[in-house]
């Protein structure tokens, strides 16, 4: 099935190409020790292995290809502080109030930590903090985003209603309603893994890249992982692989469903345009079953993004997608807006878009699955993952439950229906009221 998900990593698209360079580190040789194992170089992993050492402890961070490889480097670039579908009461009724209310200002504060940790560090992801809005596109979509404004207004996060005029007026295409949350925005993905991982290393943490872990086996009181070249011993291991996870661990690969999509941009859009186009240069993502989510890059080309049903052609029939799309959300930018970038990614979700924390064994977690809401919530759970780790906090401490594995009902199914689904989507996009 994995084949299927696959994507050319290494051909450079917009992020890479517009982003700082990186000479990959040593792949994993011989045999080493430290306290921490973080497997999986992605924001969830980078952030799990900086809280490990901002601890003080040894940690070392396996990555199966290279740094910004995957769905942490090759996203749509937004940081959101919201769920991916539900609201915040939504979340205490599934959680319990005290583990929902922790994981909702979790949330809360996510895009916030990803901007002040590239403060921290000085590293520079074309980062705009210019808030994210989310429109509604029918009344039926207004009336659910009332809701959850109203849910978020009244825990104090920083959130804005927006009626039909202004939010039409912001984005530049029409809508009905919509909401803003403050402190969110947008970055060059890529570049942000690029510099996570220089200042990982600043720190003393060991990357070892193309080390792909395939075989992990307890150890005394620890754990040992075996990659291609080497192997490694810790006391902690954190698995934050997300859709990648293959077979490293029986049966974790079927607690998610890998999904792959595509991200595009359009040709930079002019200064005259921009006054009536992404107006203030904020992070924008709807709410269509099939969504559409517009950003400007550093140089003011709108990135946005779609999936296939069937990905073959894929390119051509994407950029032509695209520009249906485009021209539909922006008629100022003619008939036929011109797609300049094309590129692939996978990531992984969960039927009830909520991720997962599962404890495998002592001193084994696993953490992640984030069904498009990946960017802000990675790095926050990855730095309570590491506090577990580093024994700053235990199981009972944590934002979210810690379970045994969860698997995805008939997987192979569910995996076949999440990837071809989107007709159905656009139908009923179409028809809401």
């Amino acid at each position: 099935m994995f084949s299927t998900f696959d994507v050319d990593w290494k051909t450079p698209h917009l992020w890479r190409k517009t982003g700082p360079a990186r000479t990959a580190a040593a792949p994993l040789t011989g045999e080493a020790e430290v306290d921490v194992l973080v497997v999986g170089g992605g924001l969830t992993g980078m952030g799990a292995a900086l809280a490990a050492a901002d601890a003080g402890l040894g940690a070392m961070l396996l990555e199966g290809n290279e740094i910004g490889s995957a769905a942490s480097g090759r996203n749509n670039g937004l940081v959101i502080s919201h769920h991916s579908k539900a609201s915040p009461s939504e979340i205490e009724a599934t959680f319990g109030p005290v583990i929902g209310q922790r994981y909702n200002a979790m949330i809360a504060a996510s895009a916030g930590h990803v901007f002040d940790t590239m403060r921290r560090f000085g590293i520079d992801a074309h980062q705009v903090e210019n808030g994210w809005i989310q429109p509604c596109h029918s009344a039926t979509a207004a009336a659910r985003g009332r809701k959850v404004y109203e849910e978020w207004k009244a825990l104090g996060h920083a959130v804005e209603w927006l009626d039909r005029e202004t939010v039409t007026g912001i984005v530049g295409a029409r809508y009905t309603a919509g909401w803003r949350v403050e402190g969110s925005g947008h970055i060059n993905p890529f570049a942000l893994t690029v510099g996570l991982a220089a200042a990982l290393e600043g720190l003393g943490v060991t990357i070892a890249e193309n080390s792909r872990a395939t075989r992990i086996v307890r150890e005394g009181a620890g754990w040992r992982i075996f990659t291609a070249g080497g192997s490694v011993r810790a006391r902690q291991v954190i698995l934050a692989t997300n859709a990648l996870t293959r077979d490293i661990w029986p049966e974790l690969g079927r607690a998610m469903i890998p999904f792959k999509v595509f991200q595009a941009s359009t040709r930079p859009v002019p200064e005259a345009l921009r006054q009536s186009i992404l107006v203030g240069n904020p992070a924008v993502s709807d709410t269509r079953r099939d969504i559409r989510a517009y950003h400007y890059d550093r140089d003011f080309r709108i990135v946005t993004g779609g999936t296939h049903s069937f990905w073959h052609n894929a390119e051509r029939r994407g950029l032509a997608k695209i520009a249906r799309a485009v021209a539909d959300s922006f008629p100022q930018l003619g008939a036929d807006p011109e797609i300049e970038n094309y590129w692939e990614g996978t990531f992984a979700v969960v039927p009830d878009r909520k991720p997962r924390l599962f404890r495998l064994g002592d001193g084994l977690i696993f953490g992640g699955i984030y069904s498009g809401r990946g960017v802000a919530a990675s790095m926050s759970l990855g730095r309570e993952m590491g506090r577990l780790a580093a024994g700053q906090k235990g199981d009972a401490d944590m934002p979210l439950p810690v379970t045994a594995i969860r698997t995805v009902p008939s997987h192979w199914m569910a995996t076949t229906i999440a990837n071809h689904i989107h007709p159905w989507h656009r139908l009923r996009d179409r028809t809401d009221k």
